[in-house]
């Protein structure tokens, strides 16, 4: 998340990061069904799941329908495969992150039979009315 904070102060600046903490693991590359990170810190936004479900607009080209490996918005998998992110992942207590209640339970066969209204109801104040209802139905789709 953003955000900005404005006070009377003068601060320190940190050092850039500049270690390089994946050393010879590649694990996101190897995990990547799509191919989109073509080389270390290299992410080809054209290829990557999250851009394919959420920002491209038309149809998903092709050579990806088969690789969304079931991901209908968006995708974490070099988040979820990543060594680092593992050792140091701890669930948020925020109740903003919790998985919705109307969401637990959906299947496949719900989700192919969502409603304009339902997703306007349960999407309401949602990062997922970004893909819209056009763009989610193309990518349940793109999954069968």
């Amino acid at each position: 998340f953003i955000g900005s904070i404005i006070i009377n102060k003068k601060l320190e600046y940190d050092d850039f990061f500049e270690e390089d903490l994946c050393g010879t693991c590649t694990a996101c590359i190897d995990d990547c069904p799509t191919g989109a990170i073509v080389a270390p810190y290299q992410l080809d936004s054209n290829k990557c799941i999250s851009y394919l479900t959420i920002e491209h607009r038309g149809d998903i080209p092709i050579d990806y329908k088969n690789k969304l490996d079931g991901w209908i918005y968006g995708c974490d998998i070099c988040q979820e495969v990543c060594p680092w992110n593992k050792k140091f992942a701890q669930k948020s207590q925020e109740k903003g992150f919790e998985k919705r209640d109307e969401l637990k339970n959906k299947n496949i066969a719900d989700w192919k039979n969502l409603s304009i209204d339902e997703y306007q109801k349960t999407f309401k104040k949602s990062a997922i009315k970004r893909t819209k209802y056009s763009g989610l139905m193309r990518n349940i789709k793109a999954n069968q």
